[in-house]
């Protein structure tokens, strides 16, 4: 009896350890989505997985440094090298960069976007009423402002969940 007692003790000390890295990786990730952003830029930069679609405008690739072996991905475009980038423009394009440390710009319309780790996003919207939403670390979605400032995902836990810089107005808080 007593060794049907130990079997469960030692499942959960064989538990504990990947429980606590995971507690210690989880303050430093933190969220990012972008919906339907109609704008003249967005700028994300970080540490992490970021993938999206954009129904039509370009995706500059300004940096990418993988963390592994996996590649970023896009597809409904093609590349062009442009100087130290790589600009991607199309309709109904999709992107995929895992792992890894980014920098990228986004131009058009209908863009969505998420990503997970820890980073920053600007965003300049087009001025109308309906330039998208924008929510960081699971916070409330802020409408994209014509000069919306910077917001901040991940870091350390209860840091920057809001746009900053942005007018009055446009759904954004200081």
């Amino acid at each position: 009896m007593r060794r049907l007692l130990l079997i469960p003790f030692a499942c959960l000390l064989l538990a504990a350890p990947p429980v606590a890295l995971a507690g210690g990786t989880a303050a430093s990730s933190g969220s990012l989505v972008v919906s339907n952003a109609w704008v003249r830029q967005i700028v994300v930069q970080g540490n992490g997985t970021i993938f999206g679609h954009v129904d039509s405008g370009t995706l500059t690739v300004v940096s990418y440094d993988p963390a592994d072996t996996q590649q970023p991905k896009v597809s409904g475009a093609v590349g062009r090298v442009v100087g130290n980038t790589v600009r991607y423009s199309g309709t109904d394009m999709r992107f995929l960069f895992p792992n890894g440390h980014y920098l990228i710009t986004l131009e058009g319309a209908g863009i969505d976007i998420s990503a997970v780790g820890a980073g920053t996003v600007a965003a300049a919207g087009l001025g109308t009423d309906n330039d998208g939403t924008l929510a960081v670390n699971g916070g409330k979605a802020l409408q994209v402002g014509f000069t919306s400032g910077l917001a901040v995902f991940g870091g350390k836990k209860g840091q920057g969940a809001s746009l900053t810089d942005a007018p009055a107005g446009k759904g954004a808080s200081k």
